[in-house]
């Protein structure tokens, strides 16, 4: 998925067809799908909790800035990036805001 294709706006929902379990500082994420197993650690952790919850690209932004010393626009260049890795492991699915 390319960067330029995710909006701020549009939010972000944990598939429907994915596990997920805390392991210390680990998030270990299992696709029911095709059965395939992914860590996340470290801010990517940090993003995947905040996707408990239906939540936009920009809020993810702004609380991920507020607990890392990062620019915004490394922030969200990089969240982008991640996102659209997830979303073609079917991990996350992106909607239209209301």
């Amino acid at each position: 998925m390319s960067e330029r294709r995710i909006a701020t706006s549009a939010i972000v929902v944990i598939a429907a067809d994915v596990l997920s379990s805390d392991l210390g500082a680990e998030h270990v994420l299992l696709n029911l799908r095709d059965g395939t197993y992914y860590s996340l650690e470290d801010v990517g952790g940090a993003i995947w909790k905040l996707l408990q919850a239906p939540v936009s690209v920009a809020e993810i932004c702004r609380a991920i800035v507020d607990m890392y010393d990062v620019d915004p626009e490394r922030c969200q260049r990089d969240l982008v990036r991640l996102l659209g890795v997830l979303c073609e492991h079917r991990l996350i699915e992106l909607r239209n805001p209301p």
